[in-house]
Formats: structure tokens, sequence, C-alpha cells
């Protein structure tokens, strides 16, 4: 990553101190990666799994702060790859490590967002090398379908800027030598949409193929294997950013907010 983007994110994302805090994990690859990462990076190991509308605990004594991953946290600390603001001047998160804050991204310059995974950018800022096989960067890039912007020529160049600032200029020369269908079956055969959820009994479960990823990576890629049991309970909602201009007109308490489009947004808020 570039020292003027690294200089820019939150001081905790620096702070190295081992096994300091615990992650929340949501519910696909993404997220999970980016716990693998935090566990790999700093120790920091998953005590919560949130799946939108509820976070799920495994210990309950255990009080240390949670960092939230691939999560548009309100507030706290969260790694995020998500738009936050629908106007230019709305209120940000500061402790949310968010490519997309950084590079100041709102509903009127959409199109220029970072539009990849939050798995690759706590790769770049924590400076892991990148898979020495082009499979293993091909996985790295289909996470969050995050090779898209590179074929698509509203993202393009918001794309290649993005991998630039990360110091992923190899990257860019990978993708420009593979046809997105290359892409496509990729995801396919690694089912690298697959969700995670929790079963009946409390445990998580999930269909991606973790055995067959593991080989790409020098970290383990793992769920965990505690119970867990429900901790919170929020409700969700949608809407339309032509009819709320701004996130102050959401009379809530905000608990997660994010774009999903230029004209929608969703968020969850406390009972």
């Amino acid at each position: 990553m570039k020292n003027e983007i690294r200089e820019q994110f939150p001081k905790w994302c620096s702070d190295y101190e081992h096994n300091q805090y615990t992650t929340m994990l949501t519910d696909d690859l993404d997220s999970l990666m980016g716990c693998a990462i935090e566990k790999y990076i700093k120790g920091n190991e998953i005590n919560y799994f949130y799946n939108f509308n509820r976070i799920y605990i495994a210990d309950q004594s255990d009080k240390r702060i949670v960092i939230g991953i691939d999560l548009a946290l309100h507030k706290g600390k969260s790694w995020c790859n998500h738009v936050v603001k629908i106007d230019e001047d709305d209120y940000v998160n500061p402790q949310t490590a968010n490519m997309n804050v950084i590079n100041n991204i709102h509903k009127r310059n959409y199109f220029k967002k970072y539009a990849m995974s939050t798995a690759l950018l706590m790769w770049s800022y924590y400076d892991i090398p990148l898979p020495q096989s082009k499979e293993g960067k091909m996985i790295l890039l289909a996470i969050d379908s995050g090779y898209l912007g590179h074929y698509n020529k509203s993202y393009v160049a918001a794309h290649t800027k993005h991998l630039k600032q990360l110091g992923f200029e190899n990257l860019i020369d990978l993708l420009n030598e593979t046809d997105e269908s290359e892409f496509v079956e990729l995801q396919k055969k690694y089912n690298t949409k697959a969700k995670i959820k929790l079963n009946n009994e409390g445990y998580l479960q999930t269909t991606l193929p973790l055995a067959e990823m593991q080989e790409f990576f020098d970290f383990p890629i793992e769920l965990p294997s505690q119970k867990f049991t429900l901790k919170f309970q929020f409700k969700d909602a949608e809407g339309k950013t032509k009819n709320t201009p701004s996130k102050e007109h959401i009379d809530k308490y905000i608990i997660s907010f994010a774009l999903t489009g230029r004209e929608k947004f969703k968020y969850t808020y406390a009972q």
C-alpha cells in the first residue's frame, strides 16, 4: 500500500499488540478471509457472528473490544469496503478502515468507489505477500467479485487507480492477461459466493471449499468451532437516496449502514 494512503487509516490498524481484540465475522468469504488475516497478523480471533440483523457471541466472558470485518459499522472499529455516505458531508465513523472513506466516496461520485474486497484491502495494508500461483491471485480477486470493475467501462479507471493505491500493479497485469470468463469459472469451482450460516445447534457452517482453497494461502482459513448464542437483535430497513439526501434524515439509532447502489441503501438499527 502506498504510504500516503496507509497514513490515513485509523491508528488502531497499526496497533500490533498480540491478541488485543476479538473479531466479528459476517456471512461470506470476504469476512472470513479478513478474520483469518487478523488472526494471522495480530492473533485476534473470532468471537462474534453478525448476520445483518443479529449478533451472536461465542464467549460471553470475553470483554475485549471487537473489530467488525467487512462490516459497515456506524460506530466502533471495523474493516469495511462499503460506501457509507449519501451526501459528501455525511457523518463517517472515525474508526472505520475503509478506502471509500479515505477517497471521500458518496452518492454523487459513486462510480469512483473502491469495488474490491475487504480482504484485499487488509492484504495490502498488512503488506502480506500475494500468493505465488496465478490461481491463488485470482481467488483473491474473485472474493466479493473484486475483478468485475476491470471489465466494466464505468469502473475500470477507478479499479485501476485503487489497485495502484494498494501497490498491486502486478494484479493489473494479471487482469489484462485474463478473460472475465476465467474468473466466472473460478468462482463456480470454489463456490466463492457461498454463505456462512448458523445451524440450529448454534454452530457455524458453510459450503465454501475451505480445504481446497487453503493450499493457496500461508495461514489457516477456517470457521471457529465454538457454539454461538444470540447477544443482540436489530431491525433492518432499506431506502432510496432520492428520498433521503443524507444520513441525518434517518431518525433511528443506526448500527450499520451502506449504499447498495447509487440510488439505494440498507441499514440496521436498534429496536
